[in-house]
């Protein structure tokens, strides 16, 4: 089914956004979830897909991409990156006011 390979694809390239240990501690906590290793992350994925009743696959599917579209935002190694250029991670920028 090409379908469930894109959706298995797009959570692989979510989950390989995530920086350090954010994305191992997202590996961890699917194979908890689907009781079974992801060596090969994109197959496996697929593979668990394949075997859900296409009801739970698709509940499945929106709360995995909607939990990984949030962790994105705040772990990507983007994210990262760009907080580090900016005076470090987790350090808020203070805009002066009467600014912007």
């Amino acid at each position: 089914m090409m379908y469930i390979k894109r959706e298995a694809t797009y959570l692989v390239k979510l989950i390989d956004s995530l920086e350090e240990p954010y994305r191992q501690n997202t590996i961890t906590w699917l194979e908890m979830f689907v009781q079974r290793p992801m060596i090969e992350l994109s197959k496996d994925i697929e593979i668990f897909l394949n075997g859900l009743d296409p009801v739970m696959r698709t509940y499945f599917l929106n709360h995995a991409r909607k939990l990984l579209q949030t962790a994105v935002k705040s772990f990507s190694t983007e994210i990262i990156r760009q907080h580090s250029q900016v005076g470090g991670v987790g350090e808020a920028q203070r805009v002066p006011s009467g600014a912007g």
